[in-house]
Order: structure tokens, then C-alpha cells, then sequence
């Protein structure tokens, strides 16, 4: 809106400018020109001659002439005989100013009339005529009109094509209240009208992506409850045949026995295994999952009671692991069974990623009112024939974000390394 107005009043200055140079040059060459002003001189000099005739002016009483020079028109006249000057007065717009000195040096010679007076006594008289200021008031005003027509018009020019604009965006929006989310918003300029289109076309865009997304994870939910019940009824199937058979005592001895125990273990945990994955699946994609209750815990037990035992079963596998526990002196809010899970991850991952032939450091250390835990490892020569969906490191982000802390992974050099942060609290003391 801004820039309309500016190019509105940009137009009507040019317009207004081009109409008073104009103009002025028409009066230069008019009623300010010097053929127009001697052409009326010599008019008002007539009138001045029948003028004085018709009064009888004389040398004695040429002050009578104030009535004729203030009878409106814009005139100079001086009467002198010799270099005496007998008469002087300067009449603009009827008003007489009687002039204080004179010189007939200054006059023009060809302004100089021989006036004759009623008792045939000849004088000199200068008599200038003056076309005044009213036709330069009228080219200011006439230019100013003009300009402010043209304002006008490039003003609603300008508002119809911002209507016609706000028009084709409303259109387009009745049709994206529709539904119609394909139906792309037209951007016309740079101005506020155009942001505003942008800025619903980029509503538009971002909603048919959130809802395409919506549709891929239902596809992808869809898809993984499917292959869930039907990876998970074949193990079942067989358990629940191996229990069935314990039951009835459908065995020949204690080693077929402890064969079916053994097949029944084997897929139970099998069975846990699915229910895992699918449980983290739910927890990194689901939008509707609640947040988990919380308890305060000893920080130093909870960190060193975790990570001793991953530390202990890291070394009991072969793997070299350098500890390093700070004491923190503080308690966190937590979900234990949450948070077991989500190191549990990370403690699977070293098993599954992790060089065995170099050393695993674990450190964990107070910063400020944070709890900030690293693991370090080298990575294996064999991680790329694993399979891997990363899985399991968004459920440890989304558990990790719900405690109120970070979860960052930097891989860099050969070397994998896993930064976590948790808030602290200070121990209450009496």
C-alpha cells in the first residue's frame, strides 16, 4: 500500500511540474510577454488621454488622476516636464503608492507617451503596464488540480488492482476451505498482499506434506501391525504346541523335557524381542504418547548402577572399559524402566557395533545442573554387514527428550561416541 501512495504522489509531482513549466513558459509568452505589455500600455494610454480630456486635467490639478490610475487595472505612470517630475504613482489592484524618488534615467524610452492636457500643455509621461499575479495563481492552481487528478486515478488504479488481487485470494482460499489443498495460491508482487499469499501457500504446502507424512506413517503402522501378527503368530504357534505338549506329558523322557523347555524359552524370547522393537517403534513415531510418571532418584546410584552393570557385562564379553563416575551429588526425576531401556540401547549397540580389540570409555561427570554422561567406542570393521534401523537410537532421543535432557551421537575418525545430558537436582539439606 505504501509504494501505490509513493508512485500515486511520484506521478503527481511529475505532472504537476510538467504543467506549471508549461504553463509559466504560456504566460512568458502571453500576458507576461513584452509585445502583450506594451500592446495594453498603449491601451491604457489611450484611456489615460480621453480620460484627461474628459476632466479637464491641468498641471494644477494632475492629483485628480488617482481615480483613473485606481480603477483596477495594474499600471505605472509618472508625468514630467523637463526633469521634473509632476506626477507619480504605482496602482496595483487599485491600491495607489505614491513614489518617494525619481529619475528619468531609470525609465524606458520606449515607454515614453506625449500626453497632452486639457489646456494643451504637452508632457512626458512613462506608463507601464503590469498583468499582475492573478494568471500565475491560476497555472499554480490549475497544475496542483491537475496533479491531484492524476493522484487519484493512479491511487484507485492502484486499489482496484489490490482489490482485484484480495478478490482472485479470496477465491482461492474458498476453494483450499473446500479441501482442494492441491489448488495452488496465486503470488502476485513484493508487497504485503503478496506476503500474505505466500505465507498461505506456504501453509498450504506444509499441510499436504504433514498430511502425506500422516498418510505414509498410517501406511507404515498398517503395515508393520500386519507383519507384527504375522511374525509374532508362528513362535506363539510353536509355544503354545511345546507347552501343550509339557501339559499333557506328551514327552519320553527328561532330556526331551528339558528340549521342549528349552524350544519354549527360545521363542518366548523371541516374542519379547518383537514386542520390544514394536514398543520402541510406537514410542519414536507415535504422536499420541503420554507423558511418562517420574521419581526422584539418587543420581550417583542410578547412573553407577546402570552402567557398572553394563561395564561388568562389557568385560565378562572380552571388551577393554575405561570407567570414569564424578560424583554428583544430586537427584533426577526419572522413569527407571524407561530409562533402563533407553541404556539398555546404547549397552546393545556397543555390543553389536563396538571394536572388541579397543577400549570403551565411559564417563560421567556434573556440568553445572546437568548430569553429562559420554560413551566412547571404536567402531567395528564388521558394522556394515549388520543390519540396522536406528531404532534403537531415536527411542533412546524420545525417552532421553521426555526426561528433559539431550541425546546427541557424533561419529567421526572411526570412533562412535554417545553424548547424553540429564537435569539435576540439588540433594535437599536439613
Amino acid at each position: 500500500m505504501f509504494s501505490g501512495v509513493l508512485l500515486s504522489l511520484l506521478a503527481a509531482a511529475m505532472v504537476f511540474l510538467a504543467c506549471f513549466t508549461l504553463g509559466t513558459q504560456l504566460l512568458d509568452r502571453t500576458v507576461y510577454g513584452q509585445p502583450f505589455l506594451e500592446q495594453m500600455a498603449d491601451r491604457q494610454f489611450s484611456r489615460l488621454q480621453t480620460y484627461v480630456k474628459q476632466e479637464r486635467i491641468t498641471v494644477k490639478n494632475l492629483h485628480r488622476l488617482n481615480a483613473w490610475c485606481s480603477q483596477g487595472d495594474e499600471v505605472y505612470l509618472t508625468i514630467y516636464q523637463g526633469d521634473t517630475a509632476l506626477y507619480d504613482c504605482l496602482a496595483i489592484g487599485g491600491d495607489l503608492i505614491d513614489a518617494e524618488e525619481y529619475d528619468p534615467a531609470w525609465e524606458n524610452p520606449e515607454q515614453e507617451y506625449t500626453l497632452t492636457l486639457s489646456d494643451g500643455t504637452a508632457v512626458q509621461a512613462f506608463l507601464y503596464y503590469y498583468a499582475g499575479d492573478v494568471y500565475y495563481y491560476w497555472v499554480v492552481g490549475s497544475s496542483g488540480l491537475a496533479a491531484f487528478l492524476i493522484f487519484s486515478l493512479c491511487f484507485v488504479a492502484f486499489v482496484h488492482r489490490k482489490l482485484r488481487c484480495i478478490k482472485q485470494l479470496k477465491k482461492e482460499l474458498d476453494i483450499l476451505a473446500g479441501g482442494d489443498l492441491t489448488y495452488p495460491v496465486t503470488v502476485r508482487g513484493q508487497d504485503e498482499l503478496g506476503e500474505l499469499a505466500l505465507g498461505i501457500d506456504q501453509m498450504r504446502r506444509s499441510i499436504l506434506a504433514h498430511q502425506d507424512a500422516e498418510e505414509k506413517m498410517r501406511s507404515a503402522n498398517s503395515q508393520l501391525v500386519t507383519a507384527m501378527s504375522h511374525d509374532l503368530r508362528t513362535p506363539l504357534t510353536s509355544l503354545l504346541a511345546y507347552l501343550e505338549l509339557m501339559d499333557r506329558g506328551k514327552y519320553e523322557d527328561e532330556e526331551q523335557l528339558r528340549h521342549f523347555i528349552s524350544r519354549s524359552l527360545e521363542k518366548a524370547l523371541r516374542i519379547r524381542s518383537m514386542a520390544d522393537k514394536l514398543f520402541e517403534y510406537f514410542l519414536v513415531y507415535s504422536s499420541e504418547w503420554e507423558q511418562p510418571d517420574m521419581e526422584l532418584a539418587d543420581a550417583d546410584g542410578t547412573i553407577q548402577q546402570f552402567w557398572g552393570e553394563y561395564a561388568f557385562s562389557l568385560e565378562s564379553r572380552g571388551f577393554v572399559v575405561r570407567s570414569d563416575f564424578n560424583r554428583l551429588n544430586g537427584t533426577m526425576a526419572v522413569n527407571i524402566d524407561l530409562l533402563r531401556r533407553a541404556f539398555d540401547n546404547i549397552y546393545a549397540n556397543l555390543l553389536k557395533y563396538a571394536a572388541p580389540d579397543q577400549p570403551i570409555e565411559i564417563v560421567c561427570r556434573r556440568e553445572g545442573e546437568l548430569v553429562q554422561l559420554t560413551v566412547t567406542n571404536y567402531i567395528s570393521s564388521q558394522r556394515d554387514k549388520c543390519e540396522s534401523t536406528n531404532i534403537g537410537l531415536n527411542t533412546c532421543r524420545r525417552i532421553i527428550q521426555c526426561h528433559g535432557g539431550t541425546f546427541f551421537v557424533r561419529e567421526a575418525d572411526g570412533r562412535f561416541q554417545t553424548a547424553v545430558t540429564l537435569p539435576l537436582r540439588e540433594v535437599d539439606r536439613k
